[in-house]
């Protein structure tokens, strides 16, 4: 696996918590552990635009602590689909409630790690100041929505009815958006399976 697509997972499961070149806070929202329940984003990364997927997985325990495994999937070009797993306790979304992480790439076995935000790395957390509660329509789904905002000009909306991390869309530097959820079946159903990045450079 590359180191881009590594930064890229991370990148993703920090939620556009800051600007790349500053990512030092985390959003901190509650996870939605919704046995089997999934969302699929479309979002703009550094990299261009790309479709990803966050699972609700089982629960497990890491050296004497108890967690669920929250999934993240991404279409890296040239590489196949790979797979994030990061173990995480509680029901909020920090980086010291992130257990143990789990990197799988097609064709390689998985590679582990104890803390993968480890200091002084690890991001802190931003509180969100409040905005309003309002609806969104995903997928011919009215929902309940909460947004909130957060420092260097970052907004959020979640959802207590999209499993897994609840967002609805985020806005920023590398903003993205919900495009479907359920319970059970595949996320990826109906897609073509092929990345929306850019193909990488032939090389010479």
């Amino acid at each position: 696996m590359t180191r881009t697509a590594w930064s890229l997972g991370v990148l993703l499961f920090c939620l556009l918590a800051a600007p790349v070149t500053a990512q030092d806070s985390m959003l901190g929202l509650p996870l939605v552990l919704r046995d089997g329940g999934w969302a699929r984003y479309v979002g703009n990364t550094p990299a261009g635009s790309a479709t990803f997927v966050f699972k609700v997985g089982a629960h497990d325990t890491h050296e004497g602590q108890r967690g669920r495994w929250l999934l993240l999937e991404i279409e890296v070009p040239g590489t196949g689909r790979v797979l994030f797993e990061f173990l995480v306790k509680g029901k909020v979304f920090t980086a010291d409630q992130v257990l143990h992480t789990r990197v799988s790439v097609p064709g390689r076995p998985p590679q582990e790690t104890k803390d993968a935000f480890a200091n002084p790395e690890r991001p802190g957390v931003w509180k969100p100041k409040l905005l309003r509660e309002t609806t969104a329509k995903v997928a011919g789904r009215e929902l309940p929505v909460t947004e909130y905002s957060f420092p260097a000009g970052l907004t959020a909306a979640w959802s207590p009815e999209v499993p897994g991390v609840g967002l609805v869309e985020v806005t920023g530097p590398e903003p993205f958006q919900l495009v479907a959820f359920g319970v059970g079946g595949d996320p990826w159903k109906g897609m073509t399976g092929r990345s929306h990045w850019p193909a990488p450079p032939v090389a010479k």
